[in-house]
Order: C-alpha cells, then sequence, then structure tokens
C-alpha cells in the first residue's frame, strides 16, 4: 500500500510497527525512515491514523506499554481496527501479560460481524490469549471453532498446540500436528514454529532422537532468511535437545554466528536469553564477556520498559545461561532460583518460557542438588505428567 501511495500515513506507520515486533530496534533505518514518512502527512490525517503513528514512535522510545495504551484507546473507539488488535497483542505477548491478550480480543470480538473474513483469525488469537490465561478448555473449544471455520488458520493450531502442551499431552499433540499438517505447513510465518512445538512433543514423549532430521530438513535452512522467531526457535530447540542428552553436532556454529551478531539489539529480554542460549551453546567464551558488557552499559545508558525487564530478571537468565554453558551449575542455580518467579515479565508463552524451568532442573541435577531436583520434577509432573517428566522424578527418587 505505501508503494503505490507514498502519502498514506497509516501504512508508513503500519510498517514502522510491524518491523519492530518483528525485532527490529526503533534506530533501525527502516524504521526511522517509516516513522518520518508517517509524520510527514500527520497533519491531513485523522485522530487515529496519528494515534498509530504514536504507536510506532511509543515502540521506538522503549514505551511498550504506552503503545499497548493507545492501542487500547483506539479500540474503545474502533474496536474492529484489526490493526490495532494485533499490535496490542503482540505487544502485551511481549510485555507477558497473559490475560490482557485475552481480554483485547474478547472485548473487541462482539462488535466484529461473524461474516467478515478476519472474524475466524480474531478466534485463534482469543484462543491463544485463552490457553495462556490458564483456561484451557475454552481455549481448545475456540481454537476448534476457528479451525472449522479455516483449517489453515495457523494461529488456531498454533492455539490447540498450546493447550496439550500446558496439559502434557504430548501424544496427543503430536498426532493433531501429524493430522492437520497439509494445512498448517503452509503458513508463511508459523509453520516453523509449529514445527517446534512438534518438537518439543517427540522431547516429553522421550523421542528426541526424532527431532534432528527435521530440525536439519526445516528450521535449519530457515536460519539464513534472518527472522527473529527462527533464530529463537533454534536456539531453544538445541538447548532442549541437549538437556534431553542429544548430541546436535556443529549445529550450534551457525546459531552462534546470529546471535553474536545480535549482542547489542537488546529489544526484548526474551530475545537476549536467546542470544545467550546460542553463544553458550557454541561455548563462545569472547561472544560471552561480550554480551555481559553490552548488556551492563545498556541498563546503564537507557530507558524504557525493557531495560526494567532486564534489570529485574533478564540479565540474571542470561547469566544463568552462560554458567551453564560453563558448566558452573551452582551458579546457574543460584541465579535461575530465584528468576524463576519473575520469568513471565521477559514475554514469549508458557512454553517457551519452559526453558528456564528445564534449564533449572537440569542444574540442580548437575549441581547435585537431589532435593531442588525432586522438589521441582514433582511440581513439573503434577502440571505436565509427560513421559520424560515422569521419568525424570522417578531417577530423582532413585537417587535418593
Amino acid at each position: 500500500i505505501e508503494g503505490r501511495d507514498p502519502g498514506c500515513m497509516l501504512a508508513s506507520g503500519c510498517l514502522a510497527t510491524i518491523l519492530q515486533l518483528g525485532g527490529a530496534r526503533g534506530d533501525n533505518p527502516l524504521v526511522v525512515a517509516a516513522i518520518e514518512r508517517s509524520a510527514a502527512n500527520a497533519e491531513a490525517a485523522t485522530e487515529r491514523e496519528r494515534a498509530h503513528l504514536a504507536i510506532a514512535r511509543g515502540i521506538a522510545a522503549g514505551g511498550l506499554r504506552d503503545s499497548a495504551s493507545i492501542c487500547a484507546r483506539i479500540l474503545a473507539e474502533h474496536p474492529t481496527d484489526g490493526l490495532a488488535l494485533r499490535y496490542a497483542t503482540d505487544l502485551h505477548y511481549y510485555l507477558g501479560e497473559s490475560t490482557a491478550i485475552r481480554d483485547t480480543v474478547a472485548d473487541a470480538l462482539p462488535v466484529w460481524d461473524e461474516r467478515d473474513p478476519l472474524h475466524g483469525f480474531l478466534l485463534g488469537r482469543l484462543a491463544f490469549g485463552l490457553e495462556e490465561s490458564g483456561e484451557y478448555d475454552e481455549a481448545q473449544r475456540v481454537a476448534e471453532r476457528a479451525l472449522k471455520r479455516n483449517p489453515r488458520d495457523v494461529w488456531a493450531v498454533h492455539a490447540a498446540a498450546h493447550v496439550r502442551e500446558m496439559r502434557g499431552q504430548a501424544a496427543e499433540g503430536l498426532e493433531f500436528l501429524r493430522a492437520t499438517r497439509a494445512d498448517w505447513s503452509q503458513g508463511v510465518w508459523l509453520a516453523m514454529h509449529i514445527g517446534w512445538h512438534e518438537a518439543l512433543f517427540r522431547i516429553e514423549l522421550d523421542r528426541a532422537d526424532e527431532v534432528l532430521p527435521a530440525y536439519d530438513a526445516h528450521l535449519r535452512p530457515r536460519l539464513g532468511v534472518g527472522f527473529v522467531l527462527d533464530f529463537i526457535d533454534a536456539a531453544s530447540l538445541l538447548w532442549r535437545l541437549e538437556l534431553a542428552g542429544i548430541d546436535v553436532g556443529d549445529r550450534w556454529g551457525e546459531v552462534a554466528k546470529l546471535a553474536a551478531a545480535r549482542i547489542g539489539e537488546h529489544v526484548l529480554a526474551f530475545n537476549d536469553l536467546h542470544v545467550a542460549l546460542g553463544v553458550a551453546g557454541a561455548g563462545d567464551d569472547a561472544s560471552a564477556e561480550r554480551l555481559i558488557g553490552s548488556l551492563d552499559a545498556y541498563v546503564a545508558t537507557t530507558h524504557g520498559d525493557n531495560r526494567e525487564v532486564t534489570l529485574s530478571v533478564g540479565r540474571d537468565l542470561v547469566r544463568a545461561a552462560l554458567a551453564f554453558g560453563a558448566r558452573d551449575f551452582r551458579r546457574a542455580v543460584d541465579l535461575l532460583r530465584p528468576a524463576r518467579a519473575r520469568v513471565r515479565a521477559i514475554g514469549g508463552s508458557h512454553a517457551q518460557r519452559d526453558i528456564v524451568e528445564e534449564t533449572l532442573i537440569s542444574a540442580a541435577i548437575a549441581a547435585g542438588n537431589r532435593a531442588l531436583a525432586r522438589e521441582l520434577l514433582a511440581e513439573r509432573v503434577a502440571r505436565r505428567p509427560t513421559p520424560r517428566a515422569r521419568r525424570q522424578l522417578a531417577e530423582a527418587i532413585a537417587r535418593g
């Protein structure tokens, strides 16, 4: 749209926001240029269009919550503004505000005409918000409603996979994704991530040895695209495989290069954690030292929501990942144990943040802290009784 109408303020503002929600920093030249083009046409714009520009500017300035508030004000008057709805749910996801994802869609949905072609996609987003809020039965019902309307709605597939993940239904989840593969595999942005969920199900079924061929065939070739979610999924998956006892060979090398290139970005503490996983997984001590120095400089010289999250929990998670990679398991435990209660603040989903608990369990075992390992595994089995979790708990009990 922007290419056909350079004077369209909304299109330029949208580009700036989407680029940032996709991982670009506010000072990225593409973001700066898009904001400038949008601002140049602000005088003749409507109040709502100017509010969309304020969203982009707010994110660029580090005010994720401020931008989410602007989205809420737009939606209060214009609940069918699909852009504001998309931005709001993404921002709440980055802030770890699960119920706000749910409520943002639920508040707007009654106003939408069910014949609107976007209505079904709202159901997919609502299903995800319900799942992240712990309302698994309703999340499943809404996801099925969305999929009945459009079987290729990848957000609905994604939400349904999350429900099974959180309930510990690894076998059911794997079968669900197998049965629907022809539909979700066509997704441009989320197909690889849904494949990541498929890998998690295999790991929880103690079938981690099946994952690397799929990683090599599907996720590994995507790393050159530059999409931040692919990098995050790759780093997270390789780390989880190693926690499960799988030798990933030389695969850390290319992930570590991507991690090293992102050391100075600090867009989200969630992203920084995965940078740390990439660096630690490869044993790149020089990049590890550079990452810590960059984080220290970031919190000393900037402001904004992500800085506060980095100070409160993000930096400790990074240090813990680096300590684990350096086999300093006691330090990893000391850092992860208190951070566990605050980890929601880094954003992402419960399934994505679960890597923190998995690492803490592995660190406790490696550090010889048997009581903590048993406690964590007992809690895990109570929530998600997968074959792997039950086996790990039985082994922990046998160790005494």
